[in-house]
């Protein structure tokens, strides 16, 4: 019997310094992959970050290509088929805003109306159709957001480099009777910007705010 134990034993201990050896190599993986963790940390590591993209429904590739589709669009010539052909489909692109006669007005002329201006045909049209007058304000875009900086900083909020990017293509298309009288667009082909934000205290920035609504 007392063999039998000394066996179970002797059968154990390989198994047990496999364990130990294995625990011993995992604990100098450890060792030997913390410094690198940490100079990532303090080095950049940006690909950690977080990224965003912001993009209003539409199938144009930038803002050359909406433009395209916007010069087809030919007033008093064009009727809504075309124009939803064209991409521009005020029912399919979100945020969409619709005018009545006196906010394409508004949208179009200056306040006061110089006397010498030479009013629009179609907007002088819009003015006369009144309630038949309709203007559709779309802003197709895509917008990309990429934080970018150092990591450690950004983690504990202490120094936060956002790079925003993209395109957005403003159409105004004013319709009587599903005919297009009048169009107008704007934009901006090429956005890019920075936004920086420190907070000096980092993680502790908010705290102070949130204790102070809590007690008043």
């Amino acid at each position: 019997m007392a063999a039998t134990i000394f066996n179970v034993k002797a059968s154990r201990c390989p198994v047990w310094g496999q364990r130990k050896n294995a625990g011993k190599e995992g604990g100098f993986a450890m060792k030997s992959l913390a410094p690198l963790l940490f100079i990532c940390l303090l080095t950049g590591c940006t690909s950690m970050l977080p990224s965003s993209k912001q993009d209003v429904s539409n199938h144009w590739r930038d803002f050359e290509d909406a433009k395209r589709s916007f010069d087809q669009i030919i007033p008093y010539s064009t009727n809504m088929n075309t124009v939803r052909e064209l991409g521009f489909d005020p029912f399919k692109t979100p945020n969409m805003q619709i005018l009545n006669h006196s906010q394409v007005v508004r949208a179009v002329l200056p306040s006061p109306v110089p006397e010498q201006m030479q009013i629009p045909p179609g907007i002088l049209d819009c003015i006369k159709a009144q309630e038949g007058c309709i203007g559709y304000f779309m802003e197709p875009s895509r917008i990309y957001r990429q934080r970018d900086g150092n990591f450690l900083l950004d983690f504990l909020n202490f120094r936060r480099n956002t790079t925003v990017t993209g395109w957005k293509f403003g159409a105004l298309i004013v319709v009587i009777n599903n005919l297009v009288v009048y169009k107008q667009w704007s934009g901006r082909p090429q956005i890019e910007e920075t936004e920086l934000q420190r907070n000096p205290l980092g993680p502790l920035q908010s705290v102070g705010p949130s204790l102070f609504d809590k007690a008043f």
